[in-house]
């Protein structure tokens, strides 16, 4: 007898998933597909403030239904490696006492994720595992902490959950990278100069301006006495203070929740582009230090110190046409752009290894987008120069669009082998491709 199934419609078949599963049952919206997906896989999807990976139950080759037919809902599930959503075309409740049979074994030999099935209404109902999904690279789980099933949120609903988050300043220092909390935080600035202060403490690194006004730099994270990066500069009882940083990669926006403690650990962390960062409150860190460095203040007048609020951050990207879509790549990985002059085959080499080809005298391995994405090679197209592992390889698009300046709170982190992250543009999602990532899958395609 079953335990609570939600059953669903999508493409002519009928579905059941564990109603304790499921998160919530959500309007379709817009979906980005990404690089390597298997067919069941549309893409990625934002749902309530998260982007979660889309599978179409109906993309089974094996199952036979009409993919045609746009799903109206996804159905949000927590599975063992995080949430992701199922594309369905309608709902129709739950289900409590249907006998279950064990699936067919055709159904064992297609690599379906059904564990059992049932008739229900005189319909044959398959019982979906989420846990035997297979999303295959350009994708990623995202995590979902464990909650109350909701059915049918409203959308009123989901905006007031997505806009309880907290923003995080991404920057690197000591060979390291760090999230830091943005209460208190004046302005991010470049270090143009710095004072050396006599009889300072160690911590102290000196006087620096930003916007014509004097701010004490300390440098409490690194210890390396280095006097260039970024000030990022933060209110004091007594004036600002700002915290030298080697590098600022950006804004993030991520809920409470999604930060976590591990045992033994000092503080929270949370992921970003991959891996877990430890979270510092820069404020605290300031604070910290004040009875040492007191002394040293400037005196500045007026609420805000002198210093405006900080402008947004952004982040620069290098979008490309691939057919019909759209990806991009983040311009400080972009060494240039040439026009593509074709490739040499070599022997052995699969549809995810292009070749070689030539850049001004020198011989550059190849990753063509179309092929890998598209499978329509072409011999024309541009050359995207990037450095990936000490040399330089070739990634090539049909053509080039533009630069596009986009706010860092736009950027989600994707932890995934071949995208970096996915960016909002103009209202629809663009991937934004890992080259290391490119490179590794050919590499893999080429082996097998």
């Amino acid at each position: 007898m079953t335990a609570g199934l939600l059953t669903f419609e999508r493409g002519g078949g009928w579905f059941a998933v564990a109603a304790a599963a499921v998160a919530e049952v959500a309007k379709a919206g817009a979906v980005t597909r990404l690089p390597f997906a298997p067919p069941h896989v549309d893409g990625v999807a934002a749902v309530g403030g998260r982007l979660v990976p889309l599978v179409d139950p109906a993309g089974y080759p094996a199952l036979g239904l009409d993919r045609r037919a746009a799903g109206a809902l996804f159905v949000v599930l927590r599975t063992p490696r995080g949430a992701l959503a199922l594309r369905a075309g309608r709902t129709a409740g739950t289900v409590t006492d249907a006998p279950l049979q064990a699936p067919t074994p055709e159904t064992d030999a297609a690599g379906l994720p059904v564990t059992a099935r049932f008739a229900h209404d005189g319909t044959d109902v398959l019982v979906i595992d989420p846990a035997r999904i297979e999303i295959g690279p350009g994708t990623a789980f995202t995590d979902m902490p464990a909650r109350a099933v909701l059915l049918g949120d409203p959308p009123e609903e989901s905006v007031r959950r997505s806009a309880a988050s907290v923003r995080l300043l991404v920057v690197e220092c000591g060979g390291r990278r760090l999230a830091l909390g943005m209460d208190g935080l004046l302005m991010v600035f470049a270090i143009a100069e710095v004072r050396p202060l006599p009889h300072a403490p160690t911590v102290v690194r000196g006087m620096t301006q930003a916007r014509r006004r004097p701010v004490l730099l300390i440098d409490p994270l690194s210890g390396e006495g280095r006097d260039d990066g970024y000030a990022v500069a933060f209110r004091t009882a007594r004036g600002p203070v700002a915290l030298r940083v080697d590098a600022v990669r950006g804004v993030m926006r991520v809920a409470p929740d999604r930060m976590t403690t591990e045992a033994g650990a000092p503080g929270a962390t949370v992921e970003y582009d991959g891996a877990r960062i430890d979270v510092g409150n820069g404020a605290r860190m300031v604070s910290e230090q004040l009875d040492r460095i007191a002394g040293l203040v400037p005196a500045t007048g007026g609420p805000a110190d002198g210093l405006e609020p900080p402008r947004r951050v952004f982040r620069r990207f290098l979008t490309v046409s691939v057919g019909d879509s759209t990806y991009a790549l983040e311009v400080e990985r972009v060494h240039r752009v040439v026009e593509y002059s074709g490739r040499q085959r070599l022997p052995g080499g699969t549809i995810r290894f292009d070749g070689i080809t030539g850049v001004d005298g020198a011989i550059l391995p190849v990753v063509d987008l179309r092929r890998v994405l598209v499978h329509t090679p072409e011999d024309r197209g541009v050359a995207v120069l990037v450095p990936v592992g000490g040399g330089t390889v070739a990634v090539v698009a049909d053509a080039i669009q533009r630069i596009r300046k986009v706010p860092a709170d736009e950027v989600d982190a994707m932890a995934d082998a071949t995208t970096a992250a996915v960016v909002r543009i103009d209202g629809r999602l663009i991937p934004v491709l890992r080259p290391e990532g490119l490179v590794a899958a050919h590499r893999a395609g080429n082996a097998a």
